[in-house]
């Protein structure tokens, strides 16, 4: 596995904030190496990705994982009242990929070739993903003087992003590395082997034919089942196959974002979200230690004064907790308290604080918990930056054979039982947690496949779990509904969740304006959406959601 690299590119790699310089051109691509221009592509997209879902963000605060402190910005995470974002990063990186790509087709290097097709898939894919219709086939054409590029219908998009995912497996699939190898040092992902790359692109094809599910039927142009089923025929099959980063932690570009070079916030800045802490807590799931720390001072009725004890989790760590007489039945008595979604400032600032009356900061209540002091390292063992998993291939395959109509066959509990696992296996649970029985876990009424009828909502809840702080249980649930998130006391636009993000801040040139406004026109309007307000809005329905029911 491969660390994320400092990279000082000072002459090809362009800025792009806004839409007109999504067809900016690298300088004299033909001069520079592809192992080079890689290493970027690489460790930009993971960054791009992992910051997403990173903890304290948009789509975070939406998913339930986390809640910002009062004092940190907190209305985009707790209130859903997102604001514009640039893909300029996006459209910086294809512009790279594309380098190497031509590269490739000049010296007929089909594994780069690959490779790079793998990547403009993820990133276009992503982008598709967030914003609905996007600049596609026209967004890298600046040689060709197409300088305001059309913005591409978001089925289309899709259908490209398929398309590329097949080419790139069929040009993975017999690579002579003896040939057309790639740097080790610079495949930051699979150390320049083939195969992975090729688990990966299937991979990837597995979750955009499932992303378009409920589109499927009126995608005629190519059999999405079929194309869920050729994909799966050779994709990951253990936690070696992840397509992950670790961070350095030497730097500002390659360390954690919560750790002390990126960040002077204090640690309850963030904190864990209390649906999110609850769902643990009732499955006894070995990853709550793993991502939340306990309360630093816990009701207890059993108490006549306040007792301080050593709390030892399953992983060996020791923690010391004051023990507080509970004041009230009303009180949060578990070790572990997440704070409720959405409360107003003086209401969050007061959770569960009781009758404690000693000084301390009014953010820093030491009644709810945390998040793991991992997240305040530059680095750490098992933070990383997490493109695809093979715990996600589980799960699509898990959904895929209990819906029955995307081709597949097979026992839909054993690929939810191992999709759960290898989650678990990420964070090392079976290497280090003293005790911890999975059968014992599975016997749970709410983990258990087969107890009960809610087999899908099981299987969406369980990836929810697994993708904690990652963007893909925010695509998974505004396609299904699931897990059945239920929105804060407070939201800026009613009682939904946000469904998609804001184009990047409209340039007033009408070349641009023109392509824009066409995008924004073929958005569906909701209910959510207040009157008099354009269609450019994190509660529209783009074309993925239009007709299909979910998630609201």
């Amino acid at each position: 596995m491969k660390y994320l690299y400092l990279l000082l590119l000072p002459l090809i790699f362009w800025a792009c904030e806004d839409f007109e310089e999504v067809n900016t051109s690298p300088n004299n691509p033909e001069k520079v190496s592809s192992n080079f221009v890689l290493t970027y592509v690489l460790s930009e997209s993971a960054k791009l990705y992992e910051g997403l879902g990173q903890y304290g963000n948009e789509i975070s605060g939406a998913m339930q994982y986390t809640q910002r402190g009062t004092q940190f910005n907190n209305t985009g995470p707790n209130f859903y009242g997102w604001s514009a974002n640039s893909w300029g990063g996006y459209y910086n990186i294809l512009r790279n990929n594309k380098i190497i790509y031509d590269n490739a087709l000049k010296v007929d290097h089909p594994f780069f070739q690959g490779v790079s097709l793998v990547m403009k898939s993820f990133i276009y894919g992503t982008l598709t993903d967030l914003y609905g219709d996007i600049p596609y086939s026209q967004s890298l054409s600046a040689s060709d003087e197409v300088f305001f590029p059309q913005y591409d219908d978001q089925k289309s998009v899709y259908l490209g992003v398929l398309k590329d995912l097949k080419a790139a497996d069929a040009l993975l699939a017999d690579i002579d590395v003896t040939k057309h190898a790639i740097s080790p040092q610079s495949d930051l992902y699979f150390n320049g082997n083939p195969d992975r790359w090729r688990k990966f692109a299937n991979a990837l094809r597995m979750r955009y034919a499932m992303r378009v599910y409920n589109k499927k039927e009126s995608m005629s142009e190519m059999d999405i089942a079929n194309e869920f089923k050729a994909a799966s025929a050779y994709t990951m099959v253990d936690n070696g196959d992840n397509a992950v980063l670790d961070y350095v932690g030497a730097t500002a570009s390659n360390a954690a974002p919560g750790g002390p070079i990126n960040s002077s916030n204090p640690n309850f800045a963030i904190k864990p979200g209390a649906p999110f802490v609850q769902w643990l807590l009732e499955t006894n799931d070995p990853r709550l230690d793993r991502w939340v720390l306990p309360v630093e001072r816990k009701w207890d009725a059993s108490v006549d004064a306040p007792t301080v004890k050593t709390v030892t989790n399953m992983y060996g760590e020791n923690y010391e907790v004051t023990y507080m007489p509970a004041s009230s039945e009303e009180l949060n008595t578990e070790l572990y308290v997440g704070l409720p979604i959405g409360l107003a400032t003086i209401d969050a600032i007061s959770y569960n604080i009781g009758d404690d009356a000693d000084p301390y900061n009014p953010e820093h209540n030491p009644h709810i918990s945390f998040l793991h002091s991992r997240y305040r390292q530059n680095s750490e063992e098992l933070v990383k930056m997490k493109l695809m998993t093979f715990s996600e291939v589980n799960f699509l395959l898990a959904e895929a054979i209990l819906r029955g109509d995307m081709g597949v066959t097979g026992d839909a509990e054993s690929y939810y039982i191992e999709g759960i696992k290898s989650s678990m296996e990420e964070w090392a649970v079976f290497r280090d947690a003293v005790g911890f029985d999975f059968d014992q876990y599975y016997s749970n009424a709410a983990v258990d496949f087969n107890a009960g009828d809610n087999q899908l909502e099981k299987i969406l809840t369980q990836k929810w779990t697994g993708s904690w702080l990652r963007p893909e249980s925010w695509f998974d649930w505004r396609r299904t509904g699931l897990p059945a998130l239920v929105p804060g006391e407070i939201t800026q636009f009613g009682e939904a969740l946000p469904i998609r993000y804001i184009y990047p801040s409209p340039n007033l040139d009408p070349n641009y304006l023109v392509n824009y406004k066409t995008a924004v026109d073929k958005l569906e309007s909701t209910e959510y959406v207040p009157v008099g307000q354009s269609k450019d809005h994190n509660y529209s329905r783009m074309w993925l959601l239009q007709g299909t029911g979910s998630p609201w």
